[in-house]
């Protein structure tokens, strides 16, 4: 049976949604993504497609003939599919809880701690979903998510957790090498890791550090900031990660912090949910266990206001 010719899921539905509001932008901010990820995404249909769908010149996003075609289409297809998805769905037990999480934190900082919320919750299963883009949050049967937040999708419930900050990190091994590694400056002469869901941390250190002229093509890019660390640890170039979740490397001696500088990072991290199931007693059980737990952690800057949930 010949493989199915369907374009990717992502470009579709920033497409839908672009076309359904008539804006970029509000696409952006329904999905949870920057309105050049948007952008892009329309792109890569508009590429698989052969044809442009939305007039470039146009101060919202007007459709072309193709695309006035292409819409009603993926509209419905998209109705059904939700429509089906809720009728053929079980219903899911109050005992069990789905969580999405970046692989990162996950690994660095809520799998050591899962062990007391079972402990208390003895009853409750818990289900872990990792995740690179906050818009999956919708996309998939999640309940919760714990997400650093850069647009906040309306319907949603949003609790600030911690702020975090920028660090570069790197191996030990670097230091000691050849090539000098004493002053922000002299990071034009090494390679710097980027992790491509947060493509802005890097510019952001440096324009705090005042260094310009680093070349973008100097660069390694991976999709997570693990896999960032990793990388370092390796020797492969200077990780930019969030300060919180290397320090356990910096602890065991893999990572070093060469430059004392820490940035704090633009976006918050939130626990998120549907607002109108923030009052499920498995969900309120979660909240109120994960704010107990940044509160007890001295690594993360916790927020004392924890009120400002939207």
């Amino acid at each position: 049976m010949p493989r199915r010719d369907l374009p990717p899921l992502r470009a579709l539905t920033a497409f839908e949604a672009a076309a359904r509001l008539g804006s970029f932008r509000m696409a952006a901010n329904e999905l949870g993504i920057t309105r050049s990820a948007v952008s892009h995404q329309v792109k890569l249909l508009e590429d698989r497609l052969g044809t442009q769908l939305f007039r470039r010149d146009a101060r919202r996003a007007e459709l072309t003939q193709a695309g006035q075609a292409y819409f009603p289409l993926i509209r419905d297809a998209f109705d059904q599919i939700e429509a089906q998805t809720r009728a053929i769905r079980p219903s899911v037990t109050d005992n069990e809880l789905t969580v999405q999480v970046y692989v990162t934190v996950a690994l660095k900082w809520l799998i050591p701690r899962l062990h007391d919320f079972e402990r208390r919750f003895p009853d409750m299963k818990v289900r872990l979903s990792t995740s690179y883009f906050d818009w999956d949050f919708d996309d998939r049967n999640v309940d919760v998510g714990i997400i650093l937040a850069r647009n906040k999708a309306p319907g949603h419930y949003y609790r600030p957790l911690f702020k975090s900050y920028l660090v570069p990190v790197c191996s030990p091994k670097l230091l000691k090498g050849d090539i000098p590694l004493k002053k922000p400056e002299d990071l034009k002469k090494h390679k710097l890791i980027d992790v491509y869901t947060a493509e802005e941390d890097w510019q952001l250190w440096l324009d705090a550090a005042a260094v310009k002229g680093v070349k973008p093509s100097n660069r390694l890019a991976v999709d997570s900031y693990i896999l960032a660390q990793e990388a370092a640890i390796e020797g492969r170039g200077l990780a930019m990660t969030i300060g919180p979740f290397a320090s356990e490397e910096i602890k065991l001696g893999r990572l070093v912090q060469p430059f004392p500088l820490r940035v704090p990072n633009k976006n918050q991290w939130y626990f998120a949910c549907h607002a109108e199931h923030r009052n499920k007693p498995k969900i309120k059980r979660f909240e109120d266990w994960l704010a107990k737990q940044v509160a007890a952690d001295p690594a993360l800057e916790a927020l004392k206001d924890t009120g400002k949930a939207a």
